[in-house]
């Protein structure tokens, strides 16, 4: 309860500096909003047009001239999908892969190597970081905005440590909130199958230079194959107080979740109850200066079921039935933007980060950490048609050694909107909490097995573990033709994964045919997984007149393993030389949609997989794992609504359809083990949505 009111007076002390600022040092964080406030004709026309992208830069720029392989899923996407959460839009996205455990907990991650963590993947909510230092991934379902508070997200496929430091490793989200205010607030409600049922309502006013924005909402829904049984549960509130003038802006934005649902973690599926997620930044921009302060935190207790030990069928002894967890982050961060000389640009910063944690259960229990980083990045112009990009991060944190994270790219505008792209890149991931000082007290062993004890505190977290690492060579090309209504993106790529991050498991046997636990080693290493992939795709985007849009895109990746794990790997990890099997080869999206202003809109969606094959462990936590194949999957989501105008508002009222067919869909494999219980994913069975959405 301390910890919670120590973070209320933080909160009013936040608000009350952002509200207090000068009136001459104000707005956003986000460029978008700069280029409005010192540009606004072409911020008008320019600014919320998928072309244009600020992430992969850090500065607006053409997608043409983005030294990344990037896609933007823009407001119009968003409004007409089935989607009704950020995980299912990036699942349309080009070499993404998504694996939804549970309603609750999904991992994502790029082009290849998205297992079970799902913590390769950077996330930014208005530029701070969302990712938890607790876990290294991402709580998407918890995200302090929902779909209707989101304008865009950019997503950046490959490496992004360069600019953006720790956990940039293979995918970079960045999701830039509404800035738009009705009149008298905008509300959106959906109910369905699976007891889903949704909420969200925003508002905002200005005063002047001042504006004030509110928005909040309640998630809900049951097992997918559960009726009944509750598995995810979330309410969020936001607000900003936003004050700008003609030169600088600054504001001070805070975020909660509320949240309570199944997750999966390396010893097994977990509920997780009464989980507070709060996150709050203060930001300051002007022409060449950009700055910001952000904290994050997770107060959670996490209920771990079934508690049992086991290993090959017999009871080594129990984990405390709830793990109390707290998780607390400041980070500030500053850059400049100058243009030294012509066709010159010029952006510099740095940032530092200090993390905490402390657990009822944990060995310390209380965990400090930090972390410092510096970039430079630089772009020259050169016969008006040639940009060269160089930037280089360096990043050190107190639990490994520092990391050099370089990007070099070439960009060649070939004709008009036409654009060819080369690039060299590496990018690192930070080892979690979990991974590196998570270290369990409160077990019970079994009479037969007391040293099981031991191996919770000893193990799980290594303090000697190193950063994950990719090194990524790739090349791209983008086109506009028709006026731009016609856009084809193609990308290939080939990346090292090295360091990879493993739960490493050994547990001997002694003459009796017993675990040997005085001898058994249970923790994260770097070892068993290091990967070489290689793949590409190809993207064609057609918007035709009165209100019609069709995209699709391919993807095709193939990794290797090129070294043998050590020990037991509980992921199942194949030897080296084998393929990669637990990732589908094949990717598809079609998506066509018809969406005028007003009247009838409906739209259509075809996803198909390759079959691949999962480890899923047979019984608890250490148990052994055994291989499932999923068949090749294909399905067809949709949706179809009506909006219609009253006078300067509108109102729509529509369907959204999930797995139209109720296809035997899986993100991951499932079986059912010996006792009868499900292990590993679940089906994704239909999901039909009605919703009513609407400008007051």
């Amino acid at each position: 309860m301390w910890r919670r009111l120590s973070c209320l007076v933080f909160l009013i002390t936040f608000i009350c500096i952002g509200a207090f600022a000068r009136p001459d040092e104000i707005e956003d964080f986000d460029q978008l909003d700069l280029e409005e406030l010192l540009d606004s004709d072409v911020y008008e026309v320019l600014g919320h047009f998928a072309g244009v992208v600020f992430s992969a830069s850090k500065h607006k720029q053409d997608i043409g001239e983005s030294p990344s392989a990037i896609t933007v899923i823009s407001r119009e996407q968003i409004e007409n999908t089935h989607c009704t959460d950020v995980i299912c839009l990036l699942r349309q996205v080009p070499e993404v892969a998504v694996i939804r455990y549970t309603p609750m907990f999904a991992a994502v991650g790029a082009r290849a190597l998205v297992d079970e963590a799902g913590d390769k993947v950077l996330v930014q909510v208005d530029g701070q970081e969302i990712n938890s230092e607790m876990f290294g991934l991402v709580f998407w379902q918890a995200l302090p905005v929902h779909l209707e508070d989101i304008e865009r997200i950019e997503v950046i496929r490959g490496p992004g440590s360069a600019l953006y430091g720790a956990n940039a490793h293979s995918m970079l989200v960045s999701i830039f909130t509404r800035k738009d205010l009705p009149e008298a607030g905008a509300v959106f409600i959906a109910g369905g199958e699976q007891n889903r049922a949704s909420l969200n309502a925003r508002a905002g006013r200005r005063f002047g230079d001042w504006t004030l924005r509110l928005s909040g909402g309640l998630d809900t829904a049951d097992h997918w194959q559960h009726p009944g049984r509750r598995g995810r549960q979330v309410g969020r509130a936001r607000f900003s107080v936003e004050r700008q003038t003609e030169t600088s802006a600054t504001t001070a934005r805070v975020g909660l979740s509320l949240a309570e649902g199944e997750i999966y973690t390396v010893l097994g599926k977990s509920d997780l109850t009464d989980a507070l997620f709060l996150h709050a930044m203060l930001a300051h921009v002007t022409e060449v200066l950009q700055a910001k302060l952000a904290f994050g935190m997770l107060d959670a207790d996490i209920p771990m079921e079934p508690s049992a030990v086991r290993y090959q069928g017999m009871t080594l002894g129990w984990i405390p039935k709830v793990v109390p967890v707290f998780n607390a982050d400041l980070d500030g961060e500053a850059q400049i933007t100058l243009k030294p000389f012509s066709g010159n640009l010029l952006i510099a910063g740095g940032n530092y980060r200090w993390a905490f944690a402390t657990g009822k259960y944990l060995d310390p229990e209380d965990i400090h950490q930090h972390r410092v980083g510096v970039f430079v990045h630089d772009e020259q112009r050169l016969w008006e048609r040639l940009t060269l990009v160089g930037s280089v991060r360096f990043d050190y944190n107190s639990l490994t050694p520092y990391t050099l994270s370089p990007r070099v790219a070439c960009i060649w505008q070939v004709a008009g909107d036409q654009f060819a792209r080369v690039a060299f890149a590496r990018a690192f991931r930070k080892p979690s909490f979990f991974n590196s000082s998570i270290h369990l007290t409160g077990v019970r062993p079994t009479a037969a097995f007391p040293e099981i004890e031991d191996i919770f505190k000893d193990g799980i977290g290594n303090e000697d573990i190193d950063n994950e690492s990719i090194t990524s060579i790739e090349a791209g090309y983008h086109g506009r033709f028709l006026g731009n209504r016609l856009v084809l993106e193609a990308d290939v790529f080939y990346n090292l994964y090295r360091d990879t991050i493993n739960f490493h498991l050994e547990f001997p046997l002694n003459d009796f045919g017993l675990p040997d636990l005085s001898r058994s080693v249970a923790e994260y290493r770097n070892a068993g997984r290091e990967v070489d992939s290689i793949g590409g795709s190809a993207s064609v985007t057609f918007r035709m007149r009165g209100g019609w849009r069709f995209n699709a895109n391919y993807t095709y990746r193939h990794s290797l393993y090129v070294s043998d794990p050590t020990g037991v790997d509980v992921t199942g990890a194949g030897k080296k030389g084998d393929r990669v099997g637990w990732e589908p080869a094949h990717l598809l999206n079609m998506a066509c949609h018809y969406a005028p202003d007003l009247g009838f809109r409906l739209g259509l969606t075809v996803r198909a997989a390759s079959d691949y094959q999962g480890y899923v462990s047979s019984g608890g936590a250490f148990d052994q794992r055994v291989p499932v194949t999923q068949d090749a999957t294909i399905s067809f989501n949709g949706f179809c609504a009506w909006r219609f105008g009253l006078g300067s508002l509108w109102l729509e009222a529509g369907l959204r359809l999930f797995n139209l067919l109720n296809s035997p869909c899986y993100d991951y494999p499932g079986t059912t083990n010996p006792e009868g219980i499900e292990v590993g994913g679940e089906q994704l069975v239909r999901r039909v949505t009605l919703y009513v959405r609407g400008n007051l």
